[in-house]
């Protein structure tokens, strides 16, 4: 039996992390059916209620195909990073769950008044304070996306400065009890000299573009992102049903 599911996230993310590093690891590979629901809930020691949630997930994120009657099969995929677009996760996160070695290069960090453009995308008042981020992310030393965070710093606790911020705009929320609960994004493609930045900027200036504003429970936008994915190395995936 695999090691016990022990941190304090729900049971189903947590198996569906364990899975996803198998297929990472190259334990299952593209096409290959994966145990049983029975035996997966032996192997892990769950129900079978959390092995159907986490197989959802890796489903919803493309990574999984179920054939009804055959069975639960990994899917082809190219060598690109593979995201879903129905659940709210961090980029390093999903580089990471894939084998990458991932990095995360601040461009700028700061504390500033929110342009007009930039309360409205927030639906609040004129004079926002906002902590504005530029970054890129890198997988394997090689340039994926550059991205644009704009955090409201109005639900920030008093005390929290730019630099308290060095990696994960989610992690950096969750222990502050902001971690958003929901997203409204556009997905635009993007040709662009001006996105990139430094060294690993493409020589090819295409993106796509998911542009996102990120909601708390009770309604309040705490942050909005423009992330700048580079047209080869990220692929996405939206699962449609009926």
């Amino acid at each position: 039996m695999n090691t016990p599911l022990r941190d304090a996230r729900p049971l189903p993310a947590q198996l569906a992390d364990r899975l996803r590093q198998r297929i990472a690891d190259g334990h299952w590979e593209p096409g290959h059916r994966l145990p049983s629901e029975q035996d997966l809930a032996a192997e892990y020691g769950v129900s079978r209620a959390t092995v159907r949630s986490a197989v959802t997930r890796l489903v919803d994120g493309g990574v999984l195909r179920v054939r009804h009657g055959a069975g639960t099969f990994v899917t082809s995929h190219r060598h690109a990073i593979r995201a879903g677009l129905q659940q709210l996760r961090s980029t390093s996160r999903i580089i990471a769950e894939q084998g990458y070695s991932c990095e995360v290069v601040y461009r700028s960090r700061e504390l500033r008044p929110a342009t007009a453009e930039e309360t409205e995308r927030f639906e609040c008042p004129d004079g926002l304070p906002v902590i504005a981020i530029e970054r890129c992310f890198l997988a394997d030393d090689e340039v994926v996306a550059f991205e644009h965070d704009l955090i409201n710093a109005t639900v920030l606790p008093e005390g929290v400065t730019p630099e308290d911020i060095s990696g994960s705009v989610f992690e950096f929320l969750e222990p502050l009890g902001l971690l958003p609960v929901q997203a409204v994004a556009h997905v635009r493609a993007v040709h662009d000299r001006s996105v990139g930045w430094g060294p690993h900027r493409p020589e090819q200036p295409l993106y796509v573009c998911l542009d996102q504003v990120h909601y708390l429970a009770d309604g309040r936008a705490v942050s909005w992102s423009q992330a700048f994915f580079v047209e080869d190395k990220v692929e996405f995936t939206l699962v449609r049903t009926r």
